[in-house]
């Protein structure tokens, strides 16, 4: 619980014979950590031949690819997945599948025994593509044609003809006399304009000679005017054997040709209603069990990639890795039932280099939804202490105290049980959050009661009620509870002090200890007995002033011999720390304060008009919610940050790397063993 879980370096010799079964094996118990051999510190690796890549592997990818993509495709059509309040509170809670073990062979066949029945998901969404892709040409294209309707010509005079070239323009109101100017002035008797409002534009129809196209075509580049293009249907109409659909003859009349249109548009509607009907059925027949194959590729696929960090003799297989002391039984136990005794293992200490060690908690139950809150500062190293047990409690304590409101700790407590019961059945991080909640909201329920705060002080203001219970109030007595979070805080300094002593004696780091630590215990008392003497807080003899100044000379020599000029900057470092702590009282403040504000600006709202009541209610439940809002999440910040600046810094580095075993981590199947 003090420190990371005892690591074993394990190394294991097999008959390749019995190579696979024990993968499987071992996947399944996700116990250990393997890693490459040649990457490793081995005695053997030298002499080994490099693991084995199996060919078996580019079919897995290929799989793995295709159903993936069929997945993605069924996604699409299925019902509207529920809302995020109902994934958080009341979430599906899915049984596992039971599956049976296979060979890849097995394996293989029953994936492409499906991929013929779902496979037809990709022919019919490569369709369902082609035919959004036309449902947006047509879309734009009737835009277009609208904007010639009050024109009555066939629309296959526009573009090139042998002699004639014909344009439509959109163009402002305001521009058109421009555009006017410069064709009659550009191309003379040589043109033809007729125009038409539609809508606030402009819709202009220009025909000159075939001779002046470049001509009107460089005039037409001025972005004040827009051509209104009409591009050739049929060259993209969507034809399928399974789904035909008949293209629109682009000419005719703009009426014409929009009827056509809408025609074909509706049509493509349907074939897309038919073929979304036909994936849902797809998804529904096979969704389940193309999600249960993915999964177990997936594995499959891992087993093999892992061959290569193997070595290997004529006839034997060699891994090696990592493994928790606590499962060397349980390792000893499947490697001689997995191979009828045919092995040969070797557990030995770590080298004398920690960093190389991966690092695995060992921490109760109940402290183990606090080990995210170590890692998300950093995993410690292998030699150094686990500070989860200090950091878990501490933390809610000073949530509590920064919130320090009865109604809001029910609050949170009250969501925390719920997300506890909704979400936290399915994934493992959102139930170690609801944990860290509840005992945050039950904290400050507590204290929020020992500072009287029910949202400010709503009680004595609109009910008439003094709380009971209460200790210390820090909008009434900021002082008292000012030293209050002093103390705090130079008992949680010292407590990291009395941390890194442990440590350094555990490294036998005694230069540290004398130089590092030592002179604190010298450093403090001496202090605190002359700042009592120099407010005149006490009284003290003499020799006691003598002894502490003696002291206090000591402990800054010993830590100047450690760190130089830069011990100033500890002894400046150190009283900051200290200091900081005075943010249990800024917070609490904030709380109290703001929540009190709110209640007194609904008090003056409710009571300027009877009307008023109604903007007062909001102002109340607005307000109170913004504080809620705002000082929680400042209360989670600040704890935190009292943790991993002030307490950490007195002793811990971390950087230490995660144990990560070689584990199948089902998700949604579950292995069900035959007898062998």
């Amino acid at each position: 619980m003090l420190l990371p879980a005892e690591i074993k370096q394990v190394t294991i010799g097999v008959h390749k014979f019995y190579q696979d079964r024990l993968i499987k094996d071992l996947h399944e118990a996700g116990i250990m950590e393997i890693r490459n051999i040649r990457d490793s510190e081995s005695d053997v690796s030298e002499i080994l031949k490099e693991g084995y890549r199996s060919p078996e592997l580019g079919k897995y990818a290929e799989y793995i690819l295709k159903i993936n993509t069929i997945l993605e495709y069924l996604e699409e059509v299925r019902e509207d997945s529920p809302g995020i309040l109902r994934e958080l509170f009341s979430p599906t809670v899915s049984l596992k599948n039971p599956v049976l073990r296979r060979d890849h062979a097995q394996l293989f066949r029953e994936v492409e025994d499906l991929l013929g029945e779902a496979g037809d998901a990709i022919r019919i969404k490569d369709d369902l593509s082609l035919m959004r892709e036309r449902c947006g040409y047509i879309c734009e294209e009737q835009e277009s044609l609208t904007l010639l309707l009050p024109f009555d010509f066939e629309t296959d005079y526009l573009g090139e003809s042998e002699y004639l070239y014909i344009v439509a323009v959109q163009v402002d109101p305001a521009s058109y006399e421009h555009l006017a100017d410069e064709i009659e002035r550009q191309l003379g008797d040589e043109v033809v304009l007729i125009k038409e409002m539609v809508d606030t534009q402009y819709v202009t129809i220009i025909a000159t000679l075939r001779d002046n196209q470049n001509t009107l075509d460089n005039l037409l580049k001025d972005p004040l005017f827009t051509r209104v293009e009409t591009d050739n249907l049929r060259e993209n109409s969507v034809n399928s054997k399974e789904n035909p659909v008949n293209s629109a003859n682009p000419g005719g009349k703009p009426s014409e040709i929009i009827a056509l249109l809408s025609d074909e548009l509706n049509n493509l509607k349907e074939c897309q209603t038919r073929l979304n009907g036909e994936l849902f059925a797809i998804d529904k027949k096979w969704g389940a069990k193309l999600t249960i194959l993915r999964e177990e590729l997936e594995i499959g696929k891992e087993q093999l990639n892992v061959l290569s960090a193997f070595g290997r003799t004529k006839d034997a297989v060699i891994i090696e890795g990592w493994i928790a002391a606590g499962d060397v039984d349980a390792l000893e136990s499947l490697c001689e039932e997995t191979t009828d005794g045919h092995v040969f293992y070797e557990f030995k200490e770590p080298s004398s280099n920690p960093d190389g060690v991966p690092v695995k908690y060992d921490n109760p139950s109940w402290l183990q939804p606090f080990e995210f809150l170590t890692s998300m500062f950093s995993r410690p190293k292998y030699d150094e202490v686990d500070p989860t047990l200090f950091i878990g409690p501490i933390l809610i304590v000073y949530f509590g105290l920064m919130l320090g409101d009865a109604v809001y700790g029910l609050v949170i407590l009250i969501m925390a049980y719920l997300l506890y019961r909704g979400a936290g059945r399915v994934s493992k991080s959102v139930h170690d959050l609801s944990i860290i909640l509840m005992g945050a909201g039950g904290a400050t329920i507590v204290f929020g009661v020992m500072q009287g705060g029910y949202m400010g002080d709503f009680l004595p203001r609109f009910m008439g009620i003094t709380p009971p219970f209460i200790v210390f109030n820090p909008l009434d007595d900021p002082i008292s509870f000012l030293q209050i979070a002093l103390v705090i805080g130079i008992i949680q300094i010292n407590l990291g002090i009395v941390v890194a002593i442990y440590q350094n004696l555990r490294r036998k780091n005694y230069y540290d200890i004398i130089y590092g630590q030592i002179p604190w215990f010298f450093i403090q008392p001496s202090a605190a007995i002359l700042l009592f003497l120099f407010f005149g807080w006490a009284d003290y003899g003499s020799s006691v002033t003598m002894a502490a100044c003696v002291g206090g000379i000591i402990g800054i020599v010993m830590l100047f011999k450690k760190e130089g000029p830069l011990g100033f900057f500890s002894l400046t470092g150190f009283l900051g720390d200290w200091l900081s702590y005075a943010r249990l009282l800024a917070l609490a403040l904030a709380t109290g304060g703001i929540a009190m504000t709110v209640n007194i600006l609904t008090e003056m709202v409710s009571g300027a008009h009877p009307a008023g009541v109604i903007l007062a209610i909001f102002i109340f439940i607005g307000g109170q919610t913004f504080n809620f809002a705002l000082q929680s999440l400042g209360a989670f910040v600040h704890s935190l940050r009292l943790q991993f600046v002030e307490f950490f810094g007195q002793f811990y580095v971390g950087g230490g790397r995660e144990f990560m075993p070689f584990s199948a981590g089902r998700v949604v199947t579950e292995l069900v063993e035959e007898d062998r």
